[in-house]
């Protein structure tokens, strides 16, 4: 058997000791790139979060989007309606119109109608009352 010296031993320590250095600092080391990982992880769930407000956000937006389309739409058709019924009320009025020359030489006719029976009354009573006058 050999026999181990104190110079051997001492070694034999060293290397142990620098050996449970070089653990204890790739220990140190693993951890901090699991803490760096954590971290990561952390900022990536907070991330995931603030996309996932956001695609809650935008969906909402597009419910009031989609409400006011709707809400658009209904007052597309009452315009339209409306706008019917103002065509119809113009077609109308665009026929009263177009009977106005016709109810104008209508009118000029009843008008000379009346002049030529007032004219004939007229001349009817005056003879009636010259006659009456003379005969007695």
């Amino acid at each position: 058997m050999t026999a181990f010296t104190e110079n051997d031993l001492k070694r034999l320590e060293n290397l142990i000791i620098n050996g449970q250095k070089a653990i204890e600092t790739r220990l140190t080391s693993l951890e901090n790139g699991q803490k760096a990982i954590e971290t990561r992880l952390t900022s990536l769930e907070n991330g995931q979060k603030a996309i996932e407000n956001s695609v809650g956000e935008i969906k909402r937006e597009i419910q009031v989007l989609e409400i006011g389309q709707t809400e658009i739409k209904v007052e597309i058709r009452t315009l339209d309606a409306k706008i019917t019924g103002l065509n119809e009320r113009v077609q109308l009025i665009e026929a009263s119109v177009g009977k106005i020359p016709d109810l104008a030489e209508k009118i000029g006719e009843v008008k000379n109608w009346k002049q030529i029976g007032i004219s004939i009354v007229t001349a009817f009573v005056g003879g009636v009352i010259g006659w009456l006058i003379r005969g007695k």
